[in-house]
């Protein structure tokens, strides 16, 4: 009986010892960190290195006057809207060079994709159309007449709805949200708000938040577009939420301020943060959500700053020149070789 017991010992340490050296030659996964900026005055796409704040490589992209960038990971591509050309450039971030490009509609400006890379919604605010694009065949299947100057887009990460902010005409009137389906392309639901209005759509709440430049953050319902609140909020512009969706960060781009939003009140947390430079415009944040990367637009302009985040504290980090009128930006982690 004690022989069995040896020998049984000596066979589970074996097993141990090859399991353990099998986990040793495991290659050891690599990351990069990356955030992309759209030089809209430079023809170009800047690579940040998100832990170094280094800019990597600038891309030029010529003739383009490049607005904002998307990163779809389950592409892992960059899409580059380019309101010069009226198409959408291709970037392959392992090479970071531009791979192909689709035609869309007349000026170009913000654009979105669903959280599960089947669409990205591009908006032509000159012929005020949509142009909506198939991420498996990288072509437009849909072209919407929005009837209305459209700005902001957001997709929904289900892929099942799409926001759309429009302008009125009549400066006097209050712009508008319209909710389509992504299935059909309909418009199911509208809702009256401030003045040039921005968005962002938390799945955790299903809450439509919509910052508006008139002074206002509004709180929305993702299903019917109700209005569950509405704060006064000076300047209220770019906005990006953290990871775990409990804050949302928004740019006060004619105050340059930088507003830390409690998600569950649509109330402000603690004051205002004076932005590194003027005119903070658009918000990203890292995947770890304790850093937060703003441009700062201008036709001169050259500037994204940083920012630490700490729950809901936002603390000044650091300027980075980047190319000339910074404007969308775009984060990415993806792994590498």
């Amino acid at each position: 009986m004690k022989k069995a017991n040896v020998i049984v010992g000596l066979m589970l340490l074996l097993v141990t010892s090859f399991v353990a050296c099998n986990e040793d030659d495991l290659p050891i996964k690599m990351y990069e960190e990356k955030v992309v900026v759209a030089n809209r005055g430079g023809g170009s796409i800047s690579f940040i290195d998100a832990t170094s704040n280094q800019v990597t490589n600038t891309l030029p992209i010529a003739g383009s006057e490049p607005m904002y960038v998307v990163y779809v990971p389950t592409k892992d591509k960059i899409y580059v809207g380019d309101r010069a050309s009226n198409k959408v450039h291709i970037v392959n971030p392992e090479t970071q060079v531009v791979e192909s490009a689709i035609t869309v509609g007349n000026g170009v400006f913000h654009m979105w994709a669903d959280g599960q890379g089947k669409q990205l919604w591009v908006n032509n605010d000159v012929d005020n159309t949509i142009s909506v694009i198939d991420l498996n065949t990288n072509t437009v299947v849909k072209t919407i007449n929005v009837g209305m100057k459209p700005h902001d887009v957001f997709l929904t990460n289900d892929a099942t709805k799409a926001y759309v902010s429009v302008f009125n005409s009549d400066a006097t009137m209050p712009d508008k949200i319209f909710m389509y389906a992504t299935s059909s392309y309909i418009k199911t639901a509208e809702a009256s708000v401030g003045k040039d209005p921005h968005l962002f759509h938390l799945s955790n709440s299903n809450k439509l938040f919509v910052p508006c430049q008139s002074g206002q953050v509004y709180s929305l319902n993702g299903n019917d577009l109700s209005t569950p609140s509405n704060n006064p909020f000076v300047g209220a512009h770019g906005i990006f939420s953290s990871p775990d969706q409990k804050n949302l960060f928004v740019t006060n781009i004619t105050g340059g301020q930088i507003y830390s939003i409690d998600a569950a009140t649509n109330t402000q947390n603690g004051t205002a943060l004076a932005s590194l430079s003027s005119i903070p415009h658009n918000i990203v944040v890292n995947e770890s959500g304790n850093k937060m990367f703003v441009t700062h637009s201008g036709a001169t302009a050259t500037t994204v700053s940083t920012y630490t985040i700490n729950a809901a504290t936002l603390t000044a980090g650091t300027t980075i020149t980047a190319g000339m009128n910074p404007f969308g930006l775009a984060y990415y982690k993806r792994e590498i070789q």
